[in-house]
């Protein structure tokens, strides 16, 4: 009998020390919740400096990166306006601080320096010793207090130039394939390609498709398998491979700008910070080297009558009063300097990145005029 009380005693106490493992195990506290740990761990993230050569502007260190081995700038991190020189390479800085290390006084250009994001402070709030710059600490990061005054670059659409190189191969190949096949090619009113097949006019207008041909534009100075010939491709023969090594030409450029337009937002702007970004992302630039496109020494500018004047597009007009309260009507010859520029002419002062950036945004609001006005389709 006293055997038989000393197994039971053994049985309840193993009861009475398990059931409380087996809960803590499943988390629960016998109501079925499963309520979050007392005391998390938590692993400090270190800052990461300028992401090179995927982006040459650094990251605000005020924002942690909440996934360890994913470099901030990369894929989702801001990418800051930044000072730039005529072809659009990051114009380095480092900054003199007080004594004891807590104030930033001004700015430096330094060659050994950090790139330098461009403050924007509409109400005056910074020193005018910083020089409408953000301050950066020792290692080129923008402290915390600061990182308000930073203007993150949105891409928009052009994010797509961060997409894997197949991606935009694949663009690439749907692009040619169309560009061969039609019976002819021209430029729509916006200066993409406009193909025509039999009766019927198409303009490239995916922005994976025109931002494949950008890519291949800039880095070749001809699109590579194209198999039209040069008479064919008429006033767009430079589009075709020249050979001699000479075949980045300005009216390549020129293409280009209206292709990287084809590529964003309908309603948004083209930056010179989006346009090096962009060429960062797809090749064209390689930071860390510090290679980046010529525009300056090929001289590029860029004259907005040369791009638009005498340009019509047939689009709808109006509203207008008269017998019904509205009235819209179709116009075959809206002038785009009249419509889109109130003729106000544009004309480079200086060659360089900034020019072709101007470029590729008025052929953007070119985009975007023509959609907004385009004729209705029936079927």
């Amino acid at each position: 009998m006293a055997v038989m009380r000393r197994r039971l005693f053994a049985y309840v106490l193993v009861l009475v020390l398990c059931v409380p493992m087996v809960a803590l195990a499943r988390g629960g506290s016998g109501d079925g919740g499963t309520p979050p740990p007392a005391d998390p761990i938590v692993v400090p993230v270190d800052p990461v400096v300028e992401p090179e050569p995927t982006s040459d502007a650094p990251t605000d260190p005020g924002r942690g990166n909440s996934e360890p081995g994913v470099e901030m700038g990369i894929l989702y991190g801001d990418l800051y306006v930044i000072v730039r020189d005529l072809n659009g390479v990051p114009v380095l800085y480092s900054w003199v601080w007080s004594e004891d290390g807590t104030t930033p006084l001004y700015p430096v250009e330094d060659p050994h320096g950090f790139s330098q994001p461009i403050a924007y402070d509409p109400d005056g709030v910074l020193p005018v010793e910083f020089l409408g710059l953000v301050p950066l600490d020792v290692e080129g990061l923008v402290p915390e207090a600061y990182a308000v005054y930073t203007q993150p670059v949105d891409f928009g659409r052009l994010s797509l130039a961060r997409a894997p190189s197949d991606v935009i191969d694949q663009a690439y190949a749907e692009a040619l394939a169309a560009i061969n096949a039609c019976d002819s090619i021209g430029l729509d009113p916006a200066g993409r390609l406009l193909l025509m097949v039999g009766d019927e006019a198409k303009a490239i207008d995916s922005p994976r498709e025109c931002l494949a041909l950008y890519r291949e534009l800039m880095l070749n100075g001809y699109l590579s398998g194209l198999t039209r010939d040069a008479e064919s491709m008429g006033p767009l023969a430079y589009l075709c491979e020249q050979g001699g090594g000479s075949e980045m030409t300005n009216a390549d450029l020129d293409r280009a700008a209206c292709l990287l337009a084809g590529s964003g937002d309908k309603g948004a702007n083209v930056s010179l910070d989006e346009v090096i970004y962009v060429n960062n992302f797809l090749g064209i630039n390689d930071p860390s080297t510090g290679t980046y496109f010529p525009f300056t020494g090929m001289g590029y500018t860029y004259r907005r009558t040369n791009a638009y004047a005498g340009v019509e597009a047939a689009l709808l007009q109006g509203p207008v009063t008269g017998s019904h309260a509205v009235m819209f009507y179709v116009d075959e010859h809206v002038n785009i300097m009249d419509k889109v520029f109130e003729n106000q002419g544009y004309e480079s002062v200086e060659a360089g990145a900034r020019e072709f950036a101007h470029a590729a945004d008025d052929s953007l609001h070119v985009i975007e005029y023509i959609h907004n006005w385009a004729l209705p389709e029936y079927e």
